[in-house]
This record gives C-alpha cells, structure tokens and sequence, in this order.
C-alpha cells in the first residue's frame, strides 16, 4: 500500500479481558493508524497501550445507569457506523463475534475488508459465532495446538496470542511485587476479574494456599474491585501482570486464555481450575496444556501444591501476535 495502514479494531469482553488483550496484542505488532471501539471497562489494561480508544457503553454500566439495552444497542452501532465513515479504515479486525456480541457491526454501510480473530470455541456453530461470518475475507484462529476449530471461511491458524513485554528475572520480579527473594512463591489468581463467583472462590485458595507459610500472592484482574485483604496473602492489582510471573514457583489460577498462555509461555508451571463461560472451554484447555505438561488439572490446593513442588516446564511459544499481524497485511495484498 502506498500509505500507512488504517486498522479499526473491534473488541468487547465480559467476565474477563480476552478479547481486548488479543486485540491490543496485535495492535502492538502492527504498523501504521490504530483505533480501537470496546466497551470494554478495563481501564488499567487499556491505558499501558498505545492505541486510540474509543469506548461504548457496556451493557452493564448501561443497565446501573437505567439505559435500556435496546437504546444501548442504537447508540453503539451508530456510533460504529460514524466511526467507520471518519476513520475510513483499510481493514476492521474483530474479536469472536462477526457481527458484534450485540449485532453493532450489522449492516454496515462502507464496504471494508474484515477479519475475524478468534480463540478455538466450544459450539462454532452458535448464532452468535456465525452471524455475519460471510462479510469476513479471512479468519484468524489463535490457540494452543491442541485446540479444534472449523470455519466456513478461509483461515490462519497461529499460536496464542498473548501481551507480554520483556520478562523480568526472578529476583527483580519478586522485587517489584514486594516479594521476599528467598522461598517458594505462589501466585493465585481468577484472570480478568470480573466473575463475582470466581472472587470469592480464588479468595478462599489464596486463603487456603497461605496456611502452607509459604508466600502466596493473590493477583487481581483489572474487572476485579472488590476488596481483598487476607492473612498471610499479598494481593496485587497489577496490570499486565505477565512480565512479573516468574517471580512464582508455580501457580494456581483459572484456565482462562490469557493467564494459562501467559504462565506457560514464562515457563510457570501452573494448576488450573475451569471458570464456567459460554463460549470458552476452559475445562478442555486445562485437560490440553496439562497433556503437553505445561500444568495440571487442579483438584485440591494439597496436590496441586504436591506437583507444583516438583514440576519443571518447558515454555510455550506464543508469538501468535506477530503472525496475526504479519496475516492481516496479507490480506490486503
């Protein structure tokens, strides 16, 4: 192309941060103009990067704040559809959905080549994950190998993408977390946070995890609020938290796509548990990244500790970022 690339990317999450991180992941390994349009509310996350946000109302400020989610819907496809008009971008990459959780990227009017990211998902052939799937010129399918997925439309297949930056060592980790630099460490986490019922269950393992005496660390993600103060547990909100984690000897987190990725590309051996999501089966992906002996199953803090004592990985390679992007170029010829 003779001028920079204009990229509008699309993004929007839930319970946790998934889609938003992919996204930012290869806007980061991207050239040219980026913007990005999210409702996502994870405002630690997104002010690390660099990268133009434009934010929507998410259902859930939307309904505290008595916005019909009708009206909600208007507003967030108009204002894509003004976006996209003002912007005039050369591609519009969209996480999971082709046409939006909530339709918003329906009917639009200015005919720009798409491209569809999306993590392996447990039911491909749900409406929402085949709606719009006809505008879309390729797919982007980023997951371990392991993973399964079918798709009526062309497709790349490449390893998770995750956001990580330079790998701190251990000592200036456990120092930049305030973390003693002798003795087993252990991380506990629920990924992005925003699962009520996931707080309190992470909260009673880090709990649980402390009476060993060894130091336990309860990391919250950016959707998690609230409070947290437990005896014996360090709690951090640390966003990203990925550069830090090999300050840990091991982990006991939930099977999300970021944080299992991330803990098994630094080489942190990991005990994972499946939070329940409609469209992620974290269940399978704690069954395929136990199989290749990067973690294990969690079943109870005592043997999840047992193995993770003992438990030495190789990393995984997740440089799905790179090749995503190197993938959306070729599109455009």
């Amino acid at each position: 192309m003779s001028r920079a690339l204009r990229t509008l990317f699309v993004a929007n999450d839930g319970f946790s941060t998934g889609h938003v991180t992919r996204t930012l992941a290869i806007a980061r390994a991207l050239e040219g103009t980026k913007l990005l349009v999210t409702t996502s509310e994870a405002d630690a996350l997104l002010a690390c990067e660099p990268i133009a946000v434009m934010r929507l109302p998410s259902p859930v400020r939307a309904r505290d704040t008595g916005l019909p989610d009708a009206e909600r819907r208007r507003i967030a496809r108009a204002a894509i559809e003004a976006t996209v008009e003002a912007f005039a971008p050369d591609l519009i990459v969209v996480d999971t959905f082709p046409s939006g959780p909530h339709g918003e990227l329906g009917g639009l009017g200015r005919r720009v080549k798409r491209v569809l990211v999306r993590r392996a998902v447990p039911d491909p052939q749900a409406d929402l994950l085949t709606s719009g799937l006809g505008d879309y010129a390729r797919a982007i399918v980023a997951d371990d190998a392991g993973a399964t997925s079918t798709l009526t439309i062309p497709s790349v297949r490449v390893p998770p993408i995750i956001l990580v930056g330079a790998q701190l060592s251990r000592d200036d980790a456990r120092r930049a977390l305030g973390l003693p630099l002798d003795g087993p460490a252990w991380l506990v986490t629920a990924g992005g946070g925003g699962d009520a019922e996931a707080a309190i269950r992470v909260r009673a393992l880090a709990a649980e995890v402390a009476r060993t005496g060894d130091h336990v660390v309860l990391a919250l993600g950016p959707l998690d609020h609230a409070p947290a103060t437990i005896a014996g547990v360090t709690t951090v909100r640390v966003t990203p938290l990925a550069p830090q984690l090999r300050a840990f000897d091991g982990a006991i987190s939930a099977a999300g796509y970021n944080t299992a990725h991330e803990l098994a590309a630094a080489k942190v051996p990991a005990a994972l548990f499946a939070l329940a999501r409609p469209f992620d089966d974290q269940a399978a992906r704690a069954q395929r990244l136990a199989a290749t002996g990067h973690a294990c199953v969690h079943v109870s803090v005592e043997r999840s500790l047992a193995w993770l004592r003992t438990a030495h990985v190789t990393p995984l390679v997740c440089d799905g970022a790179e090749r995503a992007a190197k993938a959306l170029v070729e599109v455009l010829g």
